[in-house]
């Protein structure tokens, strides 16, 4: 849980004015921020991209727009379906 706060940060470090939806740069550089922290616990890029991928689908099907995930990211960073994410690659890539 401590690593998925960081992680989330870094998405909204980048996240500037209300946008309607995710845009691809803010996509891509959550995938940055977090395959870069990712790799440092899961053991290979493939699995910390597993992660990636599994944290961006869940957080963005509960805030499709990216400024409504800003207005929850404390609630983010303790959701049981984002903290399983990483439970889910530490169970099956160790």
């Amino acid at each position: 849980m401590k690593k998925l706060i960081p992680l989330l940060s870094i998405l909204f470090i980048f996240t500037t004015s209300c946008r309607e939806k995710w845009t691809t740069g803010t996509k891509n550089r959550f995938y940055e921020g977090c395959t870069q922290e990712a790799q440092k616990w899961a053991g290979s890029p493939e699995l910390a991209k597993t992660y990636c991928d599994c944290v961006f689908e869940k957080m963005s099907a509960k805030y499709p727009h990216e400024d409504d995930a800003l207005a929850h990211i404390d609630s983010l960073a303790v959701d049981p379906d984002l903290i399983r994410c990483k439970e889910d690659i530490m169970k099956t890539g160790k």
